[in-house]
């Protein structure tokens, strides 16, 4: 039986944390691993390819796209988007199962501001 892949995207930096405690929470538990395998950049030995190519060629390789959106947007390209942002809709053309799942806190951002609304 082939795993599902998951497609963790979020702004690295900000969630850390919950990236790694996600993908380690998966490989852990025995029905998870059974069934799922977790895809996250960092854990991508370093080549020659270009990270834009790499994480869109895995988002459509992905049977699910989970995105953490929290108070930072991300580094903008040219086009003046984020990498989660590009992940979100390569998913979305691609009918990718997608999961947003929103900060809430104190320090969370309203939801009509920065990265929900701009993805979301």
């Amino acid at each position: 039986m082939k795993k599902l892949k998951i497609f963790i995207s979020s702004v690295q930096k900000e969630f850390k944390a919950e990236r790694l405690a996600l993908r380690d929470f998966i490989i852990a538990d025995p029905l998870c691993r059974r069934y799922f395998e977790v895809f996250l950049f960092e854990d991508m030995p370093v080549h020659d390819r270009n990270p834009d190519a790499v994480y869109t060629e895995e988002v459509k390789n992905s049977d699910m796209y989970v995105c953490l959106l929290g108070n930072e947007y991300g580094a903008e390209d040219d086009d003046g988007l984020s990498p989660a942002e590009r992940e979100f809709h390569v998913a979305t053309k691609n009918a990718k199962t997608r999961l947003l799942f929103i900060k809430d806190g104190p320090d969370a951002l309203p939801i009509g501001n920065g990265p929900v609304h701009r993805i979301g």
